[in-house]
Protein backbone atom coordinates (compact mmCIF):
# COMPACT_ATOMS: atom_id res chain seq x y z
CA UNK A 1 0.00 0.00 0.00
CA UNK A 2 1.32 3.42 -1.02
CA UNK A 3 0.47 6.23 1.37
CA UNK A 4 -0.39 9.40 -0.51
CA UNK A 5 1.78 12.35 0.49
CA UNK A 6 2.52 15.75 -0.97
CA UNK A 7 5.40 16.01 -3.43
CA UNK A 8 6.28 19.25 -1.64
CA UNK A 9 7.46 17.14 1.31
CA UNK A 10 9.96 15.21 -0.80
CA UNK A 11 13.53 16.34 -1.14
CA UNK A 12 15.29 16.96 -4.45
CA UNK A 13 18.41 14.96 -5.20
CA UNK A 14 21.63 15.88 -6.96
CA UNK A 15 24.49 13.92 -8.44
CA UNK A 16 27.54 13.69 -6.20
CA UNK A 17 30.97 12.13 -6.50
CA UNK A 18 32.55 10.71 -3.36
CA UNK A 19 36.14 9.69 -2.76
CA UNK A 20 39.10 9.94 -0.43
CA UNK A 21 41.80 12.61 -0.24
CA UNK A 22 45.06 11.71 -1.95
CA UNK A 23 46.65 11.80 1.52
CA UNK A 24 44.08 10.77 4.16
CA UNK A 25 44.33 12.73 7.43
CA UNK A 26 46.46 10.80 9.93
CA UNK A 27 44.15 11.62 12.85
CA UNK A 28 41.06 10.19 11.15
CA UNK A 29 40.11 6.63 10.27
CA UNK A 30 40.47 5.95 6.54
CA UNK A 31 37.16 5.39 4.78
CA UNK A 32 36.56 1.99 3.21
CA UNK A 33 34.95 2.92 -0.13
CA UNK A 34 33.90 -0.69 -0.77
CA UNK A 35 31.93 -0.75 2.48
CA UNK A 36 30.57 2.75 1.89
CA UNK A 37 29.46 1.70 -1.57
CA UNK A 38 27.54 -1.26 -0.16
CA UNK A 39 25.91 1.01 2.41
CA UNK A 40 24.88 3.56 -0.20
CA UNK A 41 23.50 0.80 -2.43
CA UNK A 42 21.25 -0.39 0.39
CA UNK A 43 20.09 3.15 1.09
CA UNK A 44 19.15 4.07 -2.46
CA UNK A 45 15.58 2.77 -2.23
CA UNK A 46 15.11 4.59 1.06
CA UNK A 47 16.45 7.81 -0.44
CA UNK A 48 14.29 7.43 -3.55
CA UNK A 49 11.13 7.30 -1.44
CA UNK A 50 11.99 10.71 0.00
CA UNK A 51 12.75 12.42 -3.30
CA UNK A 52 10.71 14.43 -5.74
CA UNK A 53 10.00 11.37 -7.90
CA UNK A 54 9.31 9.16 -4.91
CA UNK A 55 9.49 5.84 -6.81
CA UNK A 56 10.87 3.34 -4.30
CA UNK A 57 10.95 0.63 -6.96
CA UNK A 58 13.53 2.55 -9.03
CA UNK A 59 16.81 3.01 -7.13
CA UNK A 60 18.62 6.24 -7.84
CA UNK A 61 21.81 6.47 -9.86
CA UNK A 62 24.82 4.75 -8.33
CA UNK A 63 28.15 3.76 -9.83
CA UNK A 64 31.46 2.59 -8.40
CA UNK A 65 34.45 3.78 -10.45
CA UNK A 66 37.54 1.58 -10.20
CA UNK A 67 41.20 2.16 -10.91
CA UNK A 68 42.19 0.43 -14.20
CA UNK A 69 45.28 -1.14 -12.59
CA UNK A 70 44.40 -1.93 -8.97
CA UNK A 71 40.65 -2.37 -9.62
CA UNK A 72 39.98 -0.68 -6.30
CA UNK A 73 37.17 1.86 -6.03
CA UNK A 74 38.49 5.40 -6.32
CA UNK A 75 35.18 7.26 -6.67
CA UNK A 76 31.51 6.64 -5.98
CA UNK A 77 29.01 8.40 -8.21
CA UNK A 78 25.73 8.62 -6.34
CA UNK A 79 22.45 10.52 -6.31
CA UNK A 80 21.71 11.96 -2.87
CA UNK A 81 19.62 14.55 -1.15
CA UNK A 82 21.58 17.43 0.32
CA UNK A 83 20.65 16.17 3.78
CA UNK A 84 22.20 12.76 3.14
CA UNK A 85 25.32 14.40 1.71
CA UNK A 86 25.59 16.56 4.84
CA UNK A 87 25.18 13.46 7.00
CA UNK A 88 28.14 11.79 5.28
CA UNK A 89 30.22 14.95 5.64
CA UNK A 90 29.48 15.12 9.36
CA UNK A 91 30.27 11.45 9.90
CA UNK A 92 33.58 11.29 8.01
CA UNK A 93 34.85 14.85 8.05
CA UNK A 94 38.07 15.44 6.10
CA UNK A 95 38.49 11.69 5.53
CA UNK A 96 35.90 11.85 2.75
CA UNK A 97 35.58 14.20 -0.25
CA UNK A 98 31.99 14.84 -1.32
CA UNK A 99 31.60 17.03 -4.41
CA UNK A 100 28.75 17.91 -6.73
CA UNK A 101 29.05 16.20 -10.10
CA UNK A 102 29.06 19.41 -12.15
CA UNK A 103 28.27 19.55 -15.86
CA UNK A 104 30.98 20.35 -18.41
CA UNK A 105 30.75 22.29 -21.67
CA UNK A 106 32.37 22.26 -25.08
CA UNK A 107 34.72 25.15 -25.81
CA UNK A 108 33.59 26.07 -29.33
CA UNK A 109 32.09 29.37 -30.46
CA UNK A 110 29.66 28.93 -33.32
CA UNK A 111 28.57 31.85 -35.53
CA UNK A 112 25.09 32.89 -34.49
CA UNK A 113 24.98 30.37 -31.65
CA UNK A 114 24.24 33.10 -29.14
CA UNK A 115 20.81 34.63 -29.13
CA UNK A 116 20.63 38.32 -29.92
CA UNK A 117 20.14 40.56 -26.93
CA UNK A 118 16.89 42.40 -27.52
CA UNK A 119 16.82 45.86 -26.01
CA UNK A 120 13.36 46.67 -24.71
CA UNK A 121 14.08 50.29 -23.84
CA UNK A 122 10.93 51.29 -25.70
CA UNK A 123 7.80 49.24 -24.92
CA UNK A 124 6.08 47.77 -27.94
CA UNK A 125 2.65 49.06 -28.75
CA UNK A 126 -0.18 46.58 -28.46
CA UNK A 127 -0.60 46.60 -32.21
CA UNK A 128 3.07 46.80 -33.23
CA UNK A 129 3.58 46.30 -36.92
CA UNK A 130 5.15 43.05 -38.06
CA UNK A 131 8.08 43.38 -40.45
CA UNK A 132 8.57 40.43 -42.80
CA UNK A 133 11.86 40.03 -44.61
CA UNK A 134 12.48 37.24 -47.10
CA UNK A 135 15.89 36.36 -48.46
CA UNK A 136 17.64 33.61 -50.34
CA UNK A 137 21.07 32.18 -49.51
CA UNK A 138 23.11 30.94 -52.47
CA UNK A 139 26.62 29.75 -53.25
CA UNK A 140 29.14 31.29 -55.63
CA UNK A 141 27.25 29.76 -58.58
CA UNK A 142 23.87 31.04 -57.36
CA UNK A 143 22.78 27.54 -56.32
CA UNK A 144 20.48 27.59 -53.26
CA UNK A 145 21.89 26.52 -49.89
CA UNK A 146 19.61 24.73 -47.43
CA UNK A 147 19.79 24.42 -43.63
CA UNK A 148 21.60 27.75 -43.35
CA UNK A 149 20.95 29.48 -40.02
CA UNK A 150 19.90 33.09 -40.57
CA UNK A 151 19.63 35.62 -37.73
CA UNK A 152 18.24 39.10 -38.23
CA UNK A 153 18.17 41.71 -35.45
CA UNK A 154 16.81 45.21 -35.04
CA UNK A 155 16.65 47.72 -32.22
CA UNK A 156 13.84 45.84 -30.46
CA UNK A 157 13.44 42.39 -31.93
CA UNK A 158 15.25 39.50 -33.56
CA UNK A 159 14.39 36.29 -35.37
CA UNK A 160 16.21 33.12 -36.34
CA UNK A 161 15.24 30.66 -39.06
CA UNK A 162 16.77 27.96 -41.27
CA UNK A 163 16.68 28.17 -45.06
CA UNK A 164 14.53 25.74 -47.00
CA UNK A 165 15.69 23.38 -49.73
CA UNK A 166 15.24 26.34 -52.09
CA UNK A 167 17.59 28.39 -49.92
CA UNK A 168 14.78 30.71 -48.85
CA UNK A 169 13.83 32.02 -45.42
CA UNK A 170 11.26 34.47 -44.03
CA UNK A 171 12.06 36.38 -40.85
CA UNK A 172 9.48 38.22 -38.76
CA UNK A 173 10.31 41.11 -36.45
CA UNK A 174 7.90 43.23 -34.40
CA UNK A 175 8.27 46.94 -33.90
CA UNK A 176 11.01 47.19 -36.54
CA UNK A 177 11.39 48.88 -39.91
CA UNK A 178 13.87 48.20 -42.69
CA UNK A 179 15.86 51.19 -41.44
CA UNK A 180 16.07 49.95 -37.83
CA UNK A 181 17.69 46.59 -38.66
CA UNK A 182 21.11 46.33 -37.02
CA UNK A 183 22.69 43.03 -37.99
CA UNK A 184 22.32 40.00 -40.26
CA UNK A 185 24.18 36.78 -39.46
CA UNK A 186 24.34 33.87 -41.87
CA UNK A 187 25.78 30.57 -40.69
CA UNK A 188 25.96 27.64 -43.15
CA UNK A 189 25.72 24.09 -41.87
CA UNK A 190 29.04 23.25 -43.49
CA UNK A 191 31.26 23.86 -46.49
CA UNK A 192 31.05 27.69 -46.59
CA UNK A 193 32.25 30.76 -44.73
CA UNK A 194 29.81 32.54 -42.44
CA UNK A 195 28.83 36.17 -42.98
CA UNK A 196 27.98 39.01 -40.62
CA UNK A 197 26.50 42.15 -42.18
CA UNK A 198 26.14 45.22 -39.98
CA UNK A 199 23.23 47.62 -40.67
CA UNK A 200 22.06 45.44 -43.58
CA UNK A 201 20.42 47.26 -46.47
CA UNK A 202 17.47 44.93 -47.04
CA UNK A 203 14.29 45.11 -49.03
CA UNK A 204 11.12 43.41 -47.84
CA UNK A 205 11.54 40.70 -50.51
CA UNK A 206 13.94 39.22 -53.04
CA UNK A 207 17.10 39.68 -50.98
CA UNK A 208 20.07 37.49 -51.88
CA UNK A 209 23.04 36.60 -49.67
CA UNK A 210 25.96 34.90 -51.39
CA UNK A 211 28.38 32.67 -49.43
CA UNK A 212 31.94 31.76 -50.35
CA UNK A 213 33.08 28.12 -50.21
CA UNK A 214 35.73 26.91 -47.80
CA UNK A 215 39.05 26.00 -49.47
CA UNK A 216 38.54 22.36 -48.45
CA UNK A 217 36.44 19.61 -50.02
CA UNK A 218 36.44 15.88 -50.69
CA UNK A 219 36.94 16.59 -54.38
CA UNK A 220 40.43 17.85 -53.60
CA UNK A 221 43.10 18.88 -54.05
CA UNK A 222 44.18 18.68 -50.44
CA UNK A 223 44.29 22.16 -48.90
CA UNK A 224 46.97 23.54 -46.60
CA UNK A 225 45.62 24.49 -43.18
CA UNK A 226 46.96 27.66 -41.58
CA UNK A 227 47.05 25.90 -38.23
CA UNK A 228 49.34 23.18 -39.58
CA UNK A 229 51.66 25.78 -41.05
CA UNK A 230 51.70 27.72 -37.79
CA UNK A 231 52.93 24.72 -35.78
CA UNK A 232 55.55 23.69 -38.33
CA UNK A 233 53.74 21.51 -40.89
CA UNK A 234 56.23 18.64 -40.73
CA UNK A 235 55.86 14.98 -41.58
CA UNK A 236 55.24 12.56 -38.75
CA UNK A 237 58.02 9.95 -38.82
CA UNK A 238 57.32 6.27 -39.29
CA UNK A 239 57.76 3.98 -36.33
CA UNK A 240 55.82 2.99 -33.27
CA UNK A 241 52.35 4.47 -33.58
CA UNK A 242 51.19 7.14 -31.17
CA UNK A 243 47.80 6.79 -29.51
CA UNK A 244 45.66 9.88 -28.93
CA UNK A 245 42.39 9.90 -26.99
CA UNK A 246 39.81 12.55 -27.88
CA UNK A 247 37.41 13.02 -24.95
CA UNK A 248 34.53 14.79 -26.64
CA UNK A 249 31.17 14.36 -28.39
CA UNK A 250 31.97 11.22 -30.35
CA UNK A 251 33.15 10.58 -33.88
CA UNK A 252 31.54 10.58 -37.33
CA UNK A 253 32.47 7.03 -38.24
CA UNK A 254 32.88 6.70 -42.00
CA UNK A 255 34.23 10.17 -42.85
CA UNK A 256 36.67 9.55 -45.73
CA UNK A 257 39.25 12.02 -44.42
CA UNK A 258 39.64 10.83 -40.82
CA UNK A 259 39.39 7.43 -39.14
CA UNK A 260 39.40 6.20 -35.55
CA UNK A 261 41.09 3.11 -34.17
CA UNK A 262 38.36 2.66 -31.56
CA UNK A 263 36.43 4.34 -28.82
CA UNK A 264 33.92 4.09 -26.02
CA UNK A 265 30.70 5.85 -25.09
CA UNK A 266 29.72 7.01 -21.62
CA UNK A 267 26.08 8.01 -22.13
CA UNK A 268 23.68 6.69 -19.51
CA UNK A 269 21.85 3.63 -20.84
CA UNK A 270 23.76 3.63 -24.12
CA UNK A 271 25.93 0.97 -25.71
CA UNK A 272 29.51 1.89 -24.75
CA UNK A 273 30.94 -0.10 -27.65
CA UNK A 274 28.83 1.65 -30.30
CA UNK A 275 27.81 5.09 -29.00
CA UNK A 276 31.20 6.64 -29.71
CA UNK A 277 30.51 6.29 -33.45
CA UNK A 278 27.82 8.98 -33.18
CA UNK A 279 28.58 12.71 -33.13
CA UNK A 280 25.44 14.82 -33.07
CA UNK A 281 27.23 18.14 -32.60
CA UNK A 282 30.22 17.49 -34.88
CA UNK A 283 32.54 18.88 -32.20
CA UNK A 284 34.47 15.66 -31.57
CA UNK A 285 34.91 14.91 -35.27
CA UNK A 286 36.23 18.43 -35.85
CA UNK A 287 38.76 17.99 -33.04
CA UNK A 288 39.78 14.55 -34.32
CA UNK A 289 40.34 15.90 -37.83
CA UNK A 290 42.59 18.67 -36.57
CA UNK A 291 44.71 16.07 -34.81
CA UNK A 292 44.83 13.30 -37.37
CA UNK A 293 43.06 13.88 -40.71
CA UNK A 294 44.65 11.69 -43.38
CA UNK A 295 47.31 12.73 -45.88
CA UNK A 296 45.28 11.35 -48.80
CA UNK A 297 45.11 14.08 -51.49
CA UNK A 298 41.60 15.23 -50.50
CA UNK A 299 40.23 17.60 -47.92
CA UNK A 300 42.91 18.41 -45.38
CA UNK A 301 45.73 16.87 -43.39
CA UNK A 302 45.84 16.77 -39.61
CA UNK A 303 48.82 17.90 -37.58
CA UNK A 304 49.71 14.25 -36.93
CA UNK A 305 48.46 12.09 -39.79
CA UNK A 306 49.89 8.79 -38.52
CA UNK A 307 48.16 8.41 -35.16
CA UNK A 308 45.59 6.05 -33.72
CA UNK A 309 42.64 8.11 -32.51
CA UNK A 310 40.36 6.80 -29.78
CA UNK A 311 37.04 8.65 -29.47
CA UNK A 312 35.77 8.71 -25.88
CA UNK A 313 32.27 10.17 -26.01
CA UNK A 314 31.09 12.13 -22.95
CA UNK A 315 28.70 14.55 -24.70
CA UNK A 316 25.81 15.14 -24.57
CA UNK A 317 25.45 15.40 -20.81
CA UNK A 318 29.15 15.62 -20.02
CA UNK A 319 30.00 15.83 -16.33
CA UNK A 320 33.00 15.53 -14.06
CA UNK A 321 32.23 11.85 -13.40
CA UNK A 322 32.04 11.07 -17.12
CA UNK A 323 35.36 12.80 -17.69
CA UNK A 324 36.85 10.73 -14.86
CA UNK A 325 35.52 7.53 -16.45
CA UNK A 326 36.98 8.57 -19.81
CA UNK A 327 40.37 9.23 -18.22
CA UNK A 328 40.27 5.75 -16.67
CA UNK A 329 39.57 4.32 -20.13
CA UNK A 330 42.46 6.30 -21.61
CA UNK A 331 44.74 4.77 -18.97
CA UNK A 332 43.36 1.32 -19.77
CA UNK A 333 43.98 1.87 -23.51
CA UNK A 334 47.54 3.03 -22.79
CA UNK A 335 47.17 6.14 -24.90
CA UNK A 336 50.04 8.61 -25.13
CA UNK A 337 48.12 11.89 -25.38
CA UNK A 338 44.65 12.95 -24.23
CA UNK A 339 42.86 15.95 -25.72
CA UNK A 340 40.11 17.61 -23.67
CA UNK A 341 38.35 20.42 -25.55
CA UNK A 342 35.94 20.85 -22.67
CA UNK A 343 35.71 21.99 -19.09
CA UNK A 344 33.98 24.12 -16.52
CA UNK A 345 34.58 26.69 -13.78
CA UNK A 346 34.39 24.28 -10.85
CA UNK A 347 37.55 22.65 -9.48
CA UNK A 348 37.34 19.05 -8.29
CA UNK A 349 39.88 17.37 -6.04
CA UNK A 350 38.66 13.96 -7.20
CA UNK A 351 39.04 14.86 -10.88
CA UNK A 352 42.52 16.18 -10.19
CA UNK A 353 43.40 12.81 -8.67
CA UNK A 354 42.49 11.13 -11.98
CA UNK A 355 44.65 13.67 -13.82
CA UNK A 356 47.51 12.65 -11.54
CA UNK A 357 46.78 8.97 -12.21
CA UNK A 358 46.96 9.62 -15.96
CA UNK A 359 50.29 11.38 -15.53
CA UNK A 360 51.58 8.39 -13.55
CA UNK A 361 50.53 6.24 -16.52
CA UNK A 362 52.83 8.28 -18.79
CA UNK A 363 50.02 10.20 -20.50
CA UNK A 364 50.28 13.83 -21.60
CA UNK A 365 47.06 15.71 -20.84
CA UNK A 366 46.15 18.67 -23.08
CA UNK A 367 43.09 20.86 -22.47
CA UNK A 368 41.37 23.94 -23.85
CA UNK A 369 41.56 26.97 -21.57
CA UNK A 370 37.93 28.05 -22.09
CA UNK A 371 36.03 30.63 -24.11
CA UNK A 372 34.51 33.19 -21.75
CA UNK A 373 37.50 35.58 -21.74
CA UNK A 374 37.86 34.97 -18.02
CA UNK A 375 40.08 32.82 -15.80
CA UNK A 376 41.32 29.48 -17.12
CA UNK A 377 38.74 26.71 -16.74
CA UNK A 378 39.20 23.20 -15.34
CA UNK A 379 40.74 20.74 -16.12
CA UNK A 380 43.13 23.07 -18.01
CA UNK A 381 43.85 24.99 -14.79
CA UNK A 382 45.33 21.94 -13.06
CA UNK A 383 49.16 21.88 -13.04
CA UNK A 384 49.05 18.30 -14.35
CA UNK A 385 47.41 19.50 -17.58
CA UNK A 386 48.84 21.53 -20.48
CA UNK A 387 46.56 24.57 -20.77
CA UNK A 388 46.11 25.95 -24.30
CA UNK A 389 44.92 29.46 -25.17
CA UNK A 390 43.65 30.42 -28.64
CA UNK A 391 45.20 32.71 -31.22
CA UNK A 392 44.13 33.72 -34.71
CA UNK A 393 46.03 34.73 -37.83
CA UNK A 394 45.33 37.76 -39.98
CA UNK A 395 44.23 37.03 -43.53
CA UNK A 396 42.95 33.49 -42.93
CA UNK A 397 39.23 34.31 -43.09
CA UNK A 398 36.92 36.77 -44.91
CA UNK A 399 36.67 40.21 -43.33
CA UNK A 400 32.87 39.96 -43.11
CA UNK A 401 32.88 36.51 -41.50
CA UNK A 402 32.05 35.84 -37.87
CA UNK A 403 35.71 34.95 -37.27
CA UNK A 404 36.76 38.58 -37.72
CA UNK A 405 34.87 39.50 -34.55
CA UNK A 406 37.51 37.72 -32.45
CA UNK A 407 40.39 40.02 -33.48
CA UNK A 408 41.86 41.95 -30.53
CA UNK A 409 44.47 44.64 -30.03
CA UNK A 410 46.82 42.02 -28.56
CA UNK A 411 48.93 41.19 -31.61
CA UNK A 412 52.22 39.43 -32.16
CA UNK A 413 55.42 41.42 -32.67
CA UNK A 414 55.21 41.03 -36.45
CA UNK A 415 51.45 41.68 -36.55
CA UNK A 416 50.67 38.23 -37.95
CA UNK A 417 48.87 36.68 -34.99
CA UNK A 418 46.37 38.00 -32.45
CA UNK A 419 45.03 36.74 -29.14
CA UNK A 420 41.45 35.57 -29.67
CA UNK A 421 38.98 37.80 -27.88
CA UNK A 422 37.14 34.87 -26.33
CA UNK A 423 40.12 32.93 -24.97
CA UNK A 424 40.45 32.41 -21.23
CA UNK A 425 43.70 33.78 -19.91
CA UNK A 426 45.88 33.71 -16.83
CA UNK A 427 49.11 32.39 -15.30
CA UNK A 428 47.96 28.80 -15.85
CA UNK A 429 48.33 29.11 -19.65
CA UNK A 430 51.24 26.97 -20.85
CA UNK A 431 51.12 27.57 -24.63
CA UNK A 432 48.84 28.95 -27.32
CA UNK A 433 47.53 27.35 -30.49
CA UNK A 434 45.49 28.14 -33.63
CA UNK A 435 41.88 28.66 -32.56
CA UNK A 436 40.18 31.05 -35.01
CA UNK A 437 38.78 30.00 -38.40
CA UNK A 438 40.05 26.45 -37.98
CA UNK A 439 38.70 24.23 -40.75
CA UNK A 440 38.26 20.55 -40.00
CA UNK A 441 36.11 17.48 -40.53
CA UNK A 442 32.45 17.19 -39.46
CA UNK A 443 29.69 14.58 -39.92
CA UNK A 444 28.17 14.43 -43.36
CA UNK A 445 31.54 14.00 -45.07
CA UNK A 446 32.09 17.73 -44.93
CA UNK A 447 34.12 20.51 -43.30
CA UNK A 448 33.40 23.52 -41.08
CA UNK A 449 35.41 26.53 -39.91
CA UNK A 450 35.13 26.81 -36.12
CA UNK A 451 36.48 29.12 -33.43
CA UNK A 452 37.41 28.28 -29.86
CA UNK A 453 40.07 27.02 -27.52
CA UNK A 454 38.49 23.68 -28.45
CA UNK A 455 40.25 24.13 -31.80
CA UNK A 456 43.55 25.30 -30.29
CA UNK A 457 43.96 22.34 -27.95
CA UNK A 458 43.97 19.61 -30.65
CA UNK A 459 46.70 21.45 -32.55
CA UNK A 460 48.91 21.03 -29.49
CA UNK A 461 47.76 17.45 -28.91
CA UNK A 462 48.65 16.62 -32.52
CA UNK A 463 51.97 18.41 -32.17
CA UNK A 464 52.66 16.36 -29.02
CA UNK A 465 52.06 13.16 -30.99
CA UNK A 466 54.58 14.23 -33.64
CA UNK A 467 57.14 15.22 -31.01
CA UNK A 468 56.73 11.85 -29.32
CA UNK A 469 57.29 10.04 -32.62
CA UNK A 470 60.34 12.23 -33.27
CA UNK A 471 61.80 11.35 -29.87
CA UNK A 472 61.92 7.57 -29.38
CA UNK A 473 63.95 8.11 -26.23
CA UNK A 474 60.80 9.61 -24.67
CA UNK A 475 58.36 7.24 -26.37
CA UNK A 476 60.17 4.16 -25.04
CA UNK A 477 60.42 5.45 -21.47
CA UNK A 478 58.56 3.44 -18.82
CA UNK A 479 55.02 4.71 -18.40
CA UNK A 480 55.36 7.10 -15.50
CA UNK A 481 55.10 10.75 -14.57
CA UNK A 482 58.66 11.21 -15.84
CA UNK A 483 57.57 10.19 -19.36
CA UNK A 484 54.64 12.59 -19.30
CA UNK A 485 56.79 15.41 -17.94
CA UNK A 486 59.49 14.82 -20.57
CA UNK A 487 56.94 15.27 -23.36
CA UNK A 488 55.38 18.25 -21.55
CA UNK A 489 58.79 19.91 -21.34
CA UNK A 490 59.56 19.13 -25.00
CA UNK A 491 56.48 21.10 -26.02
CA UNK A 492 57.47 24.03 -23.82
CA UNK A 493 60.97 23.93 -25.31
CA UNK A 494 59.46 24.05 -28.82
CA UNK A 495 57.37 27.13 -27.99
CA UNK A 496 58.27 30.44 -29.62
CA UNK A 497 57.18 33.68 -27.92
CA UNK A 498 54.93 35.74 -30.19
CA UNK A 499 55.16 38.99 -28.28
CA UNK A 500 51.71 38.61 -26.74
CA UNK A 501 51.13 39.12 -23.01
CA UNK A 502 52.11 35.98 -21.09
CA UNK A 503 48.55 35.45 -19.87
CA UNK A 504 47.49 34.95 -23.52
CA UNK A 505 50.38 32.86 -24.83
CA UNK A 506 52.20 31.20 -21.91
CA UNK A 507 55.55 30.14 -23.34
CA UNK A 508 54.29 30.92 -26.84
CA UNK A 509 53.34 28.94 -29.95
CA UNK A 510 55.05 25.51 -30.19
CA UNK A 511 56.60 24.96 -33.62
CA UNK A 512 57.78 21.61 -34.98
CA UNK A 513 61.03 21.14 -36.85
CA UNK A 514 61.59 18.35 -39.33
CA UNK A 515 60.79 17.27 -42.86
CA UNK A 516 57.97 18.90 -44.82
CA UNK A 517 55.28 16.36 -45.75
CA UNK A 518 55.56 14.86 -49.26
CA UNK A 519 52.79 15.33 -51.79
CA UNK A 520 49.78 13.26 -50.67
CA UNK A 521 48.75 10.22 -52.69
CA UNK A 522 45.09 9.54 -53.58
CA UNK A 523 43.59 6.92 -51.31
CA UNK A 524 46.59 6.97 -49.02
CA UNK A 525 46.95 7.77 -45.39
CA UNK A 526 44.79 5.04 -43.91
CA UNK A 527 45.42 4.37 -40.26
CA UNK A 528 44.80 0.70 -39.46
CA UNK A 529 44.91 -0.52 -35.92
CA UNK A 530 48.48 -1.24 -34.80
CA UNK A 531 49.67 -4.82 -35.17
CA UNK A 532 52.72 -6.65 -33.99
CA UNK A 533 55.66 -6.30 -36.38
CA UNK A 534 56.74 -9.80 -37.41
CA UNK A 535 59.06 -8.76 -40.23
CA UNK A 536 56.69 -10.09 -42.90
CA UNK A 537 55.66 -6.55 -43.85
CA UNK A 538 59.27 -5.71 -44.69
CA UNK A 539 59.61 -8.82 -46.85
CA UNK A 540 56.35 -8.02 -48.63
CA UNK A 541 57.55 -4.47 -49.36
CA UNK A 542 60.80 -5.79 -50.88
CA UNK A 543 58.91 -8.28 -53.07
CA UNK A 544 56.53 -5.56 -54.27
CA UNK A 545 59.43 -3.24 -55.13
CA UNK A 546 61.10 -6.05 -57.10
CA UNK A 547 57.89 -6.72 -59.04
CA UNK A 548 57.47 -3.02 -59.81
CA UNK A 549 61.06 -2.81 -61.07
CA UNK A 550 60.58 -5.88 -63.29
CA UNK A 551 57.41 -4.38 -64.75
CA UNK A 552 59.21 -1.12 -65.53
CA UNK A 553 62.08 -2.96 -67.30
CA UNK A 554 59.58 -4.94 -69.37
CA UNK A 555 57.74 -1.78 -70.44
CA UNK A 556 60.98 -0.10 -71.52
CA UNK A 557 62.17 -3.14 -73.52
Amino acid sequence: MHEVTSRKDRKPTRQFIIGKPATPPAHLQEVDLEALGEELTRRQVQIAAQTVEGDATAPLAFKAMRDPDSHQIHTLQVELTEAHADELRARHGEALIIEEDHDLEMFTISPGADAFEMSMARPLAAQSDELKVTLKVVDENDAPLSKVQVDLAGDLWSDRQLTSTQGKVTLKLFGETLDSLTQLRVKPANGYWSRVIESPALAAQNNVVRLSPLPVSLEGPQADMWGNEAVGNVVMPEGNRVRVAVIDSGFADGHPDVVAAGGRGFAEGGDPEEDWKTDDSGHGTHVAGTIGALNNAIGMRGVADKVDIFALRVFPGASISKLMAAIDTAIELQVDVVNMSLGGPNPSALLQQRMQAARQAGILLVAAAGNNAGPVMYPAAYPEVMAVAAIGKQGTFPEDSFHARHITQHTSTDGTYFAAGFTCRGPEIDVCGPGVAVISTVPGDSYVANDGTSMASPHIAGLAAVLLAQNPDIQTMPRSDARSQALFQSILNAARPLGLPAEFQGRGLPVLTGTTPPAPQPGGGETPAPVEDTGLDTVADLIQKALDAAKLIKEQA
